[in-house]
């Protein structure tokens, strides 16, 4: 992510992240630390000073590499491969579900019986 890329470079010169967004950006106050919506000027300026092209730095920024991770995602889904760990995967969940709702039939039968104890002791008492 162009953040951590950001905060390795003012680390190898001894500075914060935030003294290096302020002088080798000019980027400051609110906002100024998430690097999401950087400019083209402010990437030229990190380009420059860094000599990684533009074009590289634009591709580090998570809107670009969640871009890049669903393009490969959805051509491993329609693999063999994609298919079989779909599957696999529904079964967990449904494995998981079955047993949440057996944990929750369970606690509901163990509620009701303390209520039910509860409720009878109470009778008495006002009897």
């Amino acid at each position: 992510m162009l953040e951590n890329w950001v905060r390795r470079i003012a680390e190898a010169y001894g500075l914060s992240y935030d003294t290096f967004l302020k002088h080798a950006l000019g980027r400051v106050g609110r906002g100024a630390r998430d690097l999401e919506g950087i400019t083209e000027g402010e990437l030229a300026r990190l380009s420059a000073g860094t000599g990684m092209p533009v074009e590289r730095l634009q591709e580090m920024n998570s809107g670009a590499m969640m871009a890049r991770v669903n393009e490969h995602m959805q051509g491993w889904l329609v693999s063999e491969d994609g298919r079989e760990a779909l599957m696999e995967l529904r079964a967990t969940l449904g494995r998981m579900a079955r047993r949440r709702e057996a944990y929750a039939t369970a606690d509901a039968g163990r509620l009701a019986r303390q209520n039910w104890s509860l409720y009878r002791a109470i009778d008495n008492v006002t009897a």
